[in-house]
């Protein structure tokens, strides 16, 4: 049975979603930033801060002797660590200095651009975190420098109760200096 309403939005839906999801877009899946180095690397003191800051207290975080003796061979941070390892230097600007220029700023930045990415180019300004998916492959160790670099991973087309909107996913690879991958974080941003 041919429904004239549902020839009608499937139309709709189409020519929104070549609007959107333009050839341009579709490019940048694939697409990854430089490698970017952290400035320094995890050493016993930037791991008591940090773990002091996150309230960790398991003690391959907190107690050199006992990590020594388990099977990590001592301290080691914690997994989602080297997402904190790119610091800025004391006297570079805050980033957070943007909400004094537009106090609704939710912290993402316009582009990817933070990550070394091409922004996408679409009109949908408006963003929204849409979740994070971690995979851990190792824990990283006193003396680690580590390492990232993100991919654009997929962009899809949806379209949602107030209009139509893109899921970008970055997927960020962390390594150390060795090249062994410690977390893969795949981020997904929505521009509506």
């Amino acid at each position: 049975m041919n429904d004239p309403r549902l020839a009608q939005e499937r139309s709709a839906r189409a020519t929104s979603e070549s609007r959107y999801l333009t050839d341009e877009v579709k490019a940048l899946v694939g697409v990854t930033g430089p490698v970017m180095v952290a400035l320094r690397p995890l050493t016993e003191e930037r791991l008591r801060r940090f773990v002091h800051g996150v309230m960790e207290t398991q003690f391959m975080h907190t107690d050199p002797d006992a990590a020594a003796s388990s099977k990590f061979g001592g301290l080691v941070a914690t997994p989602l660590w080297p997402t904190h390892a790119f610091v800025r230097e004391l006297g570079d600007p805050d980033p957070l200095d943007a909400l004094q220029v537009d106090p609704d700023w939710d912290g993402i930045p316009p582009s990817a651009s933070s990550n070394g990415l091409p922004p996408i180019p679409t009109e949908l300004g408006r963003l929204l975190n849409g979740g994070t998916e971690a995979v851990f492959r190792q824990m990283p160790k006193i003396g680690d420098v580590v390492s990232s670099q993100a991919r654009y991973s997929d962009v899809a087309y949806r379209e949602g109760s107030s209009g139509p909107f893109l899921v970008v996913k970055v997927e960020t690879t962390y390594t150390n200096q060795d090249g062994d991958v410690l977390a893969i974080i795949t981020v997904s941003i929505i521009r509506r």
